[in-house]
């Protein structure tokens, strides 16, 4: 994402943005065939009734009942986004009402990945990020697309990287491991 966009004022002070994602257009799927099925339905009751005011009344009730929830969706995934950076994983969501979540990688214990059939031909999923204690803000986030880039670069930014160390990377050791020598098997 380019610098100053409206998403920085979520990063501490010196915090590097490794990876950025929104909702994947699946996210989408469910309101869209909600309202396009209302819109058929309610069509052909109009067309059925001869455009009797009552089937009039019912389209438009189902266009509103159905089309509000649409575009909330629109705009909620405009408006969300899943920000890691070099120490933390930041979840912002909606545009006028906002929810924050946040979730020091250090704090991380385990991460999931779960991607149904369709969601491995499409190319979304959902994480799930545990820690020890009580249940955090950003324990599962669904509709991901390619949730595999997520997983790993959080897992090179704790194993790898070492989580808070900005720039550190694991020192490359050509000796054995430093431990007793191993021991001959007795020959009885």
């Amino acid at each position: 994402m380019p610098a100053g966009d409206r998403f920085d004022r979520y990063l501490l002070e010196g915090e590097r943005r490794v990876l950025e994602f929104t909702y994947h257009w699946m996210y989408l799927t469910k309101p869209v065939a909600l309202f396009a099925g209302s819109l058929i339905i309610s069509a052909a009751l109009v067309r059925v009734t001869d455009g009797a005011t009552l089937a009039w009344v019912i389209l438009v009730g189902a266009l509103v009942w159905f089309g509000f929830p649409l575009l909330s969706a629109v705009e909620n995934r405009a408006a969300v986004r899943l920000i890691i950076t070099d120490n933390r994983v930041v979840f912002v969501e909606g545009w006028l009402a906002r929810r924050y979540g946040m979730m020091p990688l250090t704090k991380i214990t385990d991460l999931t990945i779960r991607e149904p059939i369709l969601g491995r031909i499409l190319g979304y999923g959902t994480i799930i990020a545990e820690s020890a204690g009580q249940d955090q803000a950003l324990t599962r986030i669904r509709y991901l697309p390619d949730p595999l880039t997520a997983w790993h670069t959080i897992s090179d930014l704790l194993y790898v990287q070492g989580a808070g160390r900005p720039g550190y990377r694991r020192p490359v050791i050509d000796a054995p491991f430093p431990g007793p020598e191993p021991t001959t098997p007795s020959p009885r």
